[in-house]
């Protein structure tokens, strides 16, 4: 291959063929070499081959079976309907301009070959304050009004011409397996300007679809649906911090049409447990785009339930109706929250540029680039317009200053309105360090104030924000912006021990590796308890669900006896027995045997 030269292989069953060993012979015969710029490659026979630079405006779609040549334009010209589909397509294009190649592919974000040294920096950043203020910015959040949602992001000048439309929001595709078109224009750049103009993001994560589909596409295991929207979330969670969506942002699971069966809608709910779940654990929130008749009804048949709900909801009823209204919904369930994909697949034309869409009316979160673009800065002291309190931002929230005497005496302050003062954070974003007036100092994670017992545990002193010490001595109290344990579902990683855990009812349990992870002093994390094991019932499960169920009781998987079966036809093994019984309660973490036949 041509230094100048990669190959892209997107998601292709019919390629693995003709690119491994035991089928080297039938992809001989299934298989033709085609050259560009000095480069011979194998592709499959019967493939059209598309050039695009003869083309510009060609859609590199990655939801049917072609080879393309040459770099996506940004101004293709895509169908909507192509946004989800199987992946079967390969991306030939030039490499070598010494700048990141921008893909989308099934197995890559939108910054796809750069996901490990994203991972290596995301790691590196959530060990300090900077990230927790680089990302700490309040996302858009809630917004009343028409949007829409292409195939391909379209280009900024695109953009540019469709302010002239009545859309203030568009819906942007930023991975997943089933994702079916190049995103050539989506960058961090491109989000930033956006979002600086007045646009509101809808992050779309197109992630594995019903086992019985609508699309084709490639589907959830069962047996492993909430493992899989696990990692859907972190995929997403990744991209979405690559493109400078940050915390507090929601991204959007694009779940396609599918029957309701018990198997389907059993494996989709349990997909979107895992993506809410993790999602949270992250920080940002979880949103679920589906058919009112499918995903939405098998939503609202789970209420009053102990299930993981999505914070929003954004549903697929092309009534023509804009509006947040469906009778498949319960007026009173995500109120505030949703958005409706009223009209499908037409082309628009505003500014003299059309656009193949589908027409959306929000009425719930969406999402920005995260600066610090109008945001108070730390440290500055504020009144807000109207009232008698003063206070000083830390970590973007305002903490309540009772006494001036814990600064010296009174400070200068600004005095801003009521929406300027709504718009600061409820607390702390995770990562900030706080120092009071006795000169003790606390690092937030979720929302509270965690003590810190010596620099040397972070690298040396931090920038930290002064605060009143009634602020840390009263969290209970709304003045002080401050939560008494961190919130349910806060990763933390405690030093010196280097050992992560998440956070749920105040309790403690260990956790995996988590880039996102806030540090903390292993000694603060002493007063809390570790939720014991609740020792669930696995009988009847496969092996890799039952070692998730456990997990999720806050067990592990101990020793696995197998029963010999005497059977012809192709057997599958269950739990049989375990140890200890079910209602079981064990101290955290403690192994639960099972028996297998």
């Amino acid at each position: 291959m041509s230094r100048s030269l990669r190959l892209t292989i997107v998601a292709l069953c019919a390629l693995l063929a003709a690119i491994t060993a035991p089928a080297a012979a039938s992809a001989r015969q299934a298989s033709r070499t085609i050259s560009y710029r000095g480069g011979r490659f194998v592709v499959p026979r019967g493939w059209p081959v598309y050039n695009l630079a003869a083309d510009p405006r060609s859609c590199v779609r990655f939801d049917r079976p072609a080879v393309y040549v040459g770099e996506p334009s940004s101004e293709q010209e895509c169908p909507v309907s192509a946004a989800v589909g199987r992946n079967e397509a390969i991306l030939i294009e030039p490499d070598g301009r010494g700048a990141v190649v921008r893909r989308s592919a099934a197995a890559s974000s939108p910054l796809g070959e750069a996901r490990a040294g994203l991972r290596r920096a995301l790691e590196r950043a959530a060990r300090s304050t900077a990230l927790a203020h680089s990302t700490a910015a309040s996302p858009p959040g809630p917004y009343t009004g028409l949007g829409f949602d292409p195939c391909s992001t379209p280009s900024m000048a695109h953009m540019a011409a469709w302010l002239a439309s009545p859309f203030r929001a568009v819906g942007i595709y930023i991975g997943g397996t089933n994702m079916g078109c190049a995103q050539p224009n989506l960058d961090i750049a491109w989000v930033q300007r956006e979002s600086a103009v007045g646009w509101h993001l809808i992050p779309t994560y197109v992630g594995l679809q019903a086992p019985v589909n609508s699309c084709g596409c490639a589907a959830i295991n069962p047996s492993e649906a909430t493992g899989q929207g696990s990692a859907a979330a972190t995929d997403a969670a990744g991209s979405a911090y690559s493109l400078g969506i940050g915390r507090g942002n929601p991204i959007y699971l694009d779940v396609e049409d599918y029957p309701r069966t018990q198997r389907n809608t059993s494996a989709v709910l349990e997909f979107v447990a895992g993506w809410t779940s993790q999602l949270h654990a992250y920080g940002y929130r979880s949103g679920v785009y589906g058919n009112s008749d499918s995903l939405m009804a098998d939503l609202v048949n789970e209420e009053g339930t102990s299930y993981p709900e999505p914070d929003d909801i954004w549903f697929a009823e092309w009534n023509g109706q804009p509006t947040a209204a469906t009778a498949w919904v319960p007026p009173e369930d995500w109120s505030g929250h949703r958005l409706h994909q009223f009209r499908g697949d037409h082309n628009a034309r505003y500014g003299g540029v059309t656009i193949n869409i589908d027409s959306d009316y929000l009425d719930g979160d969406t999402a920005g680039a995260s600066t610090q673009t109008g945001l108070i800065p730390d440290g500055t002291f504020v009144q807000e317009a109207g009232t008698q309190a003063l206070y000083r931002v830390a970590g973007g929230a305002p903490l309540l200053v009772s006494d001036w005497s814990a600064f010296g005496g009174p400070q200068p302050y600004k005095v801003v309105s009521p929406q300027q003062f709504a718009q600061l954070n409820t607390v702390p974003v995770s990562g900030t360090f706080l120092e009071t007036s006795t000169g003790a100092i606390y690092r937030v994670a979720g929302g509270a104030p965690l003590p810190v017992s010596r620099w040397s545990l972070f690298g040396g002193p931090q920038p930290a924000v002064g605060v009143d010490e009634w602020d840390v001595e009263n969290v209970s109290n709304p003045a002080a912006h401050l939560n008494a344990t961190p919130a349910d579902g806060t990763i933390v990683e405690g030093l010196p021990s280097h050992t992560y855990w998440v956070f749920e009812g105040g309790s403690l349990t260990e956790a995996a590796v988590n880039p996102f992870a806030t540090q903390v002093d292993d000694a603060a994390l002493a007063a809390f308890p570790e939720l014991p094991c609740v020792v669930p019932s696995v009988r009847r499960m496969k092996l890799a669900r039952a070692r998730t169920a456990l997990l999720t009781g806050d067990c592990r998987l101990g020793t696995v006896q197998r029963l010999a079966v005497h059977r012809r036809r192709r057997h599958i093994p269950r739990v049989v027995a375990q140890s200890p019984a079910p209602g079981t309660q064990e101290p955290p973490l403690s192994p639960v045997d099972v028996t297998m036949r």
